[in-house]
């Protein structure tokens, strides 16, 4: 059901600005051709050492990446692989439960694998943090990350903020008639037109739902129920569906927010989920320095730039704005998730509506 960074990367000529002249396998021309830099001296000077650092120790890198699709952060690893060369960089998606029971595994065992993990289980953070397996490191522009997203003590940050909200077809559907606030999917007009992720098999959507059920109150799922949705596996399965225009709208999907034929929605009223893609190194992490280098590289303001919804950081406005212009509580969703009965409860509670016994 997560879902992560879609759009194309960064420029050639940002994509190759970080090599290090004189560093294994780089040449000096390649670097030198970049020309200025422009995220400034100190966190250029950071990334340049840890590049060196990271060759020095190998060049590779293993990333754990929560998601649905296996290939989803390809690109991701392709547009870290330009930026800097000879970093042989594997990013293996899973969904967030399996790398993290995967994980606890290899901790108590030995043979860890991932030298970052990256994860929509907020919750796992606390856990490996209170067992001392993540290693403290604060990368270039942590300061300026929201401080919602950025624990105390270094050992985890958010590298974007996503949303499951409102998704529509835009070319089948006029700005006017586009649904923002959930009520409006209550219209005749979206009776058979709606596709949802499952909100009982990821924490994400099922928080989406939260947030609608405790403004409108449960008869909202009745209603909601009533105009027969599709419900589906998980989120890109959704945008293609809604991009074929087997289904016009979603309540609660990610897609970008830059204008497209599947284009994500903020509400008018509602209040809506939104979390941090939020990324750690473990302690045992066979190559810390290339760690540091991926998310010190991920914060960059150049890299910021890109991200499918809003940057992680206060200084960083993509064309739609801050994440803090909207109506969304920043640290929600974590606060959610780390009630566990809680979770269940309420995910038991919509199973009867989105799954019903016989």
């Amino acid at each position: 059901m997560e879902t992560t960074l879609n759009n194309a990367g960064i420029g050639r000529r940002t994509l190759l600005r970080y090599g290090a002249a004189g560093a294994v396998g780089v040449s000096a021309l390649a670097f030198n051709q970049t020309g200025a830099l422009a995220a400034g001296g100190g966190d250029d000077a950071e990334l340049r050492r840890l590049y060196r650092a990271a060759l020095n120790e190998g060049g590779g890198l293993v990333v754990w990446a929560g998601g649905s699709v296996p290939t989803q952060e390809d690109r991701t690893r392709d547009a870290f692989t330009t930026a800097f060369p000879g970093i042989d960089t594997v990013i293996k998606v899973r969904y967030s439960t399996e790398h993290s029971a995967l994980v606890d595994r290899q901790l108590a065992l030995g043979g860890l694998e991932p030298d970052v993990i990256q994860l929509q289980t907020l919750y796992d953070f606390d856990h490996w943090k209170a067992r001392n397996a993540l290693l403290p490191y604060r990368p270039p522009g942590a300061q300026a990350v929201f401080k919602q997203y950025r624990d105390p003590d270094d050992t985890f940050i958010g590298i974007s903020a996503q949303s499951f909200g409102r998704v529509v077809n835009t070319t089948l559907l006029s700005e006017g008639e586009r649904p923002r606030d959930a009520t409006d999917f209550l219209t005749p007009a979206f009776r058979d037109k709606i596709v949802v992720p499952d909100p009982t098999a990821d924490d994400a959507v099922l928080f989406a739902f939260y947030l609608v059920t405790q403004k409108y109150g449960l008869r909202f799922m009745e209603q909601f129920m009533e105009q027969r949705p599709l419900v589906v596996a998980n989120s890109p399965t959704t945008n293609a569906i809604l991009a074929s225009g087997q289904r016009t709208v979603s309540l609660s999907n990610v897609s970008p927010l830059v204008p497209g034929a599947v284009q994500y929605l903020a509400p008018k009223t509602d209040q809506f989920m939104s979390w941090p893609r939020t990324a750690a190194i473990f302690r045992a992490a066979r190559h810390p320095a290339a760690a540091k280098l991926y998310l010190a590289w991920q914060l960059t303001v150049e890299r910021q730039r890109t991200v499918l919804q809003w940057s992680s950081r206060r200084d960083v406005a993509v064309p739609a704005g801050l994440i803090t212009d909207y109506n969304t509580p920043l640290n929600g969703f974590r606060d959610f998730i780390r009630d566990r009965a809680a979770v269940e409860r309420y995910r038991a509670l919509i199973t009867t509506f989105i799954h019903p016994s016989a």
